[in-house]
């Protein structure tokens, strides 16, 4: 089995770990560490992975290292690990704004294979969406190893860098809106009688049947919607009230915030 390490035990660390055992892997074949021992001693006991004492330990237990820290500590995190790499082993870093390139020129190794993604939350249950790019090193069969572990964590796909930050409103920042939207919609389900717990169920999974279904036919959404807004019924009243209380400018202000906060790190 792969032997999987982290450096860094923050949200997105935790996302994938969760999402990896989820997939089946055995913790045995898991490691963890960061800055702080005792958070990551926290994140190895929950998950039942092991705990290492520093990124060159990581290095020297794992096939797949993944880099899962702040982008200011890419650098000094590579730096230190700097001729410690072995030959199959593959860079897998998380790390929000830091490119393929420089993340080549931190790791000083020219023929580490380097895999960047962006991955979303929603990779803890195996329904995440991740773009990923590569460096030159990546042969085939590197990228078939990244991707074979990846895909047991959602979709993926192959995306230039330069359009990471458009991604990141489409699909990184976007479960935030998504699981406030549910929320939203679960409490009116409340104020009109539904207890909070069916509300709750009814309105994630009234959110999961409809992106299944866009994904299954490959349909146009406002197709759908139109689809079910019958003329003067309920849902095409509901329609109106959503552009007259202004969703679809909400909606566009929250992603293009999003994109250009992405933007302005670079």
């Amino acid at each position: 089995m792969v032997k999987i390490g982290f450096i860094g035990s923050g949200h997105m660390a935790s996302a994938e770990i969760a999402g990896t055992l989820h997939a089946g892997a055995a913790a045995a074949d898991l490691f963890v560490t960061s800055r702080t021992p005792a958070h990551f001693q926290a994140v190895a006991k929950q998950y039942g992975i092991h705990g290492a004492a520093s990124a060159a330990d990581i290095v020297a237990a794992a096939d797949i290292v993944v880099l899962a820290t702040p982008p200011a500590t890419a650098a000094p995190i590579l730096g230190g690990v700097a001729g410690q790499w072995r030959s199959g082993q593959i860079l897998v870093s998380v790390v929000g704004s830091v490119s393929v390139a420089d993340l080549t020129k931190f790791a000083a190794a020219p023929n580490l294979p380097i895999v960047r993604l962006l991955p979303n939350v929603n990779v803890a249950t195996g329904s995440g969406m991740t773009a990923y790019a590569v460096n030159e090193a990546v042969t085939d069969t590197a990228l078939q190893t990244v991707l074979t572990w990846q895909q047991s964590l959602g979709d993926m796909m192959p995306l230039a860098e330069d359009l990471f930050g458009a991604f990141v409103g489409l699909a990184g920042s976007s479960p935030a809106f998504i699981f406030v939207a549910i929320d939203m919609l679960a409490r009116l389900g409340v104020k009109y009688g539904i207890p909070m717990t069916d509300a709750r169920r009814i309105a994630a999974q009234a959110f999961k049947g409809s992106a299944d279904q866009i994904l299954a036919t490959g349909a146009n959404p406002w197709d759908l919607a139109d689809s079910v807004s019958s003329p003067g019924g309920s849902t095409v009243r509901g329609m109106v009230a959503l552009q007259s209380s202004g969703f679809f400018a909400g909606l566009t202000d929250a992603v293009t915030a999003t994109i250009e906060k992405d933007q302005a790190k670079k």
